[in-house]
């Protein structure tokens, strides 16, 4: 029941959100061509939050281009709402190349924690050895009547 709750309210959001950019790019669209891009910037910015892939927002693009008919509009339209859908995208992208600097920095790290990893082994191994030569050498003094502090 749980599952069913969490999936309808997912649904539920991504149509408010679909909504929303049907109507931000309406607006764009009846705008000059030099409209702000912001509000296609914060609307990838929630799209991003809900983890929608790009895909994602590519159809809900051309849903919002179905929608709005702009497929029989002028090309300068169609140019612009293939503008706003590249600046909405933006957030996800954005989040994907932060997302593989950080899975190779990542794998710097964990490079580096290996190597130190194995110096801190051998440099383990050295001063069990140096431990096992000393033991070694009081007792043979022991044995010899020579303890260390009776010269």
């Amino acid at each position: 029941m749980l599952l069913l709750n969490l999936a309808y309210n997912m649904k539920r959001k991504l149509t408010r959100l679909s909504q929303r950019y049907v109507a931000a790019l309406q607006k764009h669209l009846r705008q000059s061509p030099r409209a702000s891009l912001r509000p296609a910037h914060d609307w990838g910015r929630q799209a991003a939050a809900l983890n929608l892939e790009t895909l994602d927002v590519a159809r809900i693009h051309e849903t919002a281009l179905a929608t709005l008919e702009a497929a029989s509009c002028r090309d300068g339209l169609i140019k612009r709402a293939g503008i706003f859908f590249a600046e909405a995208i933006t957030p996800i992208e954005e989040t994907h190349r932060a997302a593989l600097k950080a899975n190779v920095r990542l794998s710097q790290l964990s490079k580096t924690l290996g190597r130190r990893t194995l110096d801190l082994a051998a440099s383990q191994r050295s001063l069990q050895r140096g431990i096992v030569q000393r033991q070694t050498v009081e007792q043979a003094l022991k044995k010899a009547g020579n303890t260390p502090g009776n010269s």
